[in-house]
């Protein structure tokens, strides 16, 4: 399962290089990195899975000249919003914690984590890059971009874990917490 996590890394790294969304909002990316390792790693189980997949993505972004949260300098910082996933989804395992509570948690996980890249932007030497949507920029407005993305990224994940309801019966798929 650690080989899933990674490839999953990969190919989410190969598409943060290579398509350009120029969203406009700041920690946009957490989305389409963060989401795949996480998804991978709740069905998959490995106990460092996001992690793992935080880094090749991080790997994959850089090698390929593109940019992800900030810099090469920053990577222990992915790697690190990837651990902070890790050790909720291994709380929630180890304590049988699944339903409402476990995506709110993982979803809270996830606003923790991209806030890492955003601290990670920011003591990097070039800094923050100006994102102008609607008008809108600043500290404040970043911030709370980077918790939407971390938090849509948790939930989003967290969804795709729970159990699929048939006939009035819970029917878990394989890779199910």
């Amino acid at each position: 399962m650690l080989l899933v996590s990674i490839s999953v890394g990969v190919i989410a790294g190969l598409f943060i290089a290579l398509v350009r969304l120029n969203l406009g909002m700041p920690g946009h990316k957490a989305f389409f990195w963060m989401t795949p390792v996480l998804i991978a790693r709740l069905h998959g189980g490995c106990k460092i899975g996001t992690a793992a997949g935080a880094l090749f993505t991080a790997l994959t972004t850089y090698s390929l000249g593109a940019n992800l949260a900030g810099g090469v300098i920053g990577m222990p910082m992915i790697v690190l919003a990837g651990l902070i996933l890790d050790w909720t989804v291994n709380f929630l395992e180890k304590n049988k914690i699944s339903g409402a509570a476990m995506i709110l948690a993982i979803g809270l996980a996830g606003v923790a984590a991209n806030l890492v890249c955003l601290a990670k932007r920011m003591i990097l030497p070039t800094g923050l890059n100006p994102h102008f949507i609607f008008s809108i920029s600043g500290f404040w407005f970043k911030l709370f971009s980077y918790a939407f993305f971390g938090l849509i990224s948790g939930i989003v994940a967290a969804i795709s874990a729970q159990p699929k309801v048939q006939n009035g019966r819970s029917k878990k798929n394989i890779f199910v917490l």
